[in-house]
């Protein structure tokens, strides 16, 4: 378990807003890579993935005093409070029919809707943990990447999108394309090495 987290849990818990800002300031990109793969296609033409990000930091603002787990707790506790406002912007926009979104088009639509990084199936709260951890530390990673880096890196990877569906999305070539992902992925490399 990361000790520094675990104190500004701590802290937060207690009523410290700046450690509460740290700790989420820390998990905004892990948070921000689940909304852009949770998203509804429909409901991402019109609900940008950093708006749902910001409703969870303000729904957390106002929990944390009734939080009383340990970090693994916490990334569960967070992960559903982000997971019910994501699907809170979904029946906003979708169920209600506050305006037809079906005629609008995301211009990057998730291919495979949720593509989990920690995925239900593991079997202890530890190995849970592992993999949280482990996907914020990506999404942090992903983070420091230029935007068309970080956006070939997701689609090809996160998304499974063909290297040419990718090029298509991003409306450049193969060739151009491949040269993103190479360079993004050393720099990932170089991201993860050192931490």
């Amino acid at each position: 378990m990361n000790t520094q987290i675990e104190t500004l849990l701590q802290q937060a818990r207690q009523g410290d807003s700046e450690a509460l800002g740290q700790l989420l300031q820390q998990h905004r990109p892990y948070l921000r890579l689940l909304a852009l793969r949770m998203l509804d296609a429909r409901v991402g033409a019109r609900v940008d993935a950093s708006d749902v990000v910001q409703q969870t930091c303000l729904s957390v603002h106002r929990k944390i005093g009734d939080f009383e787990g340990n970090q693994a707790q916490f990334l569960a506790w967070l992960r559903q409070i982000h997971e019910r406002n994501i699907q809170n912007a979904g029946r906003d926009h979708v169920q209600l029919q506050k305006r037809s979104v079906q005629r609008e088009q995301r211009i990057q639509q998730s291919g495979y809707g949720l593509g989990q990084f920690a995925p239900a199936q593991v079997s202890s709260p530890s190995q849970r943990l592992m993999l949280d951890e482990d996907a914020v530390r990506l999404a942090a990673a992903i983070d420091q990447l230029t935007e068309q880096q970080a956006t070939a890196i997701r689609l090809k990877f996160l998304e499974g999108c063909p290297v040419s569906e990718v090029a298509h999305r991003m409306d450049r070539s193969v060739d151009a394309v491949g040269a993103l992902i190479r360079r993004g992925l050393v720099q990932l490399k170089k991201c993860l090495g050192a931490s």
